[in-house]
């Protein structure tokens, strides 16, 4: 578990909103549910093959204080980087912090 020193990166957490346009289709934007405090954690770093193009794939944990309103849905973005939430994980049951587990394609 970390500490309150630690967690000195401000990350914002987004939540897809399904809009309908002038034809009727509908498109996804994202908008910001809360920024926070958070401390990242670098896991792995992996190539993968998508659209016939090598990109590197890394996977790291974000910890923040505890909030009841982050699931998988959504995503973080921090400065230019945009990761995929994979999991939330309150790790010592304590409600005191959540892990978030994403992952981050990058071309």
């Amino acid at each position: 578990m970390g500490t309150i020193g630690s967690k000195r990166t401000r990350i914002q957490i987004e939540r897809a909103v399904l809009t309908t346009d002038a034809q009727g289709g509908r498109a996804t934007t994202w908008t910001p549910r809360c920024v926070v405090w958070a401390h990242e954690r670098p896991l792995t770093g992996r190539e993968a093959l998508q659209a016939g193009q090598v990109t590197a794939v890394v996977s790291s944990v974000w910890e923040i204080w505890y909030r009841t309103d982050v699931s998988v849905k959504d995503r973080i973005t921090v400065g230019t980087r945009t990761m995929a939430i994979a999991a939330v994980i309150d790790p010592t049951d304590t409600r005191k912090e959540l892990h978030l587990a994403v992952s981050e394609v990058q071309a």
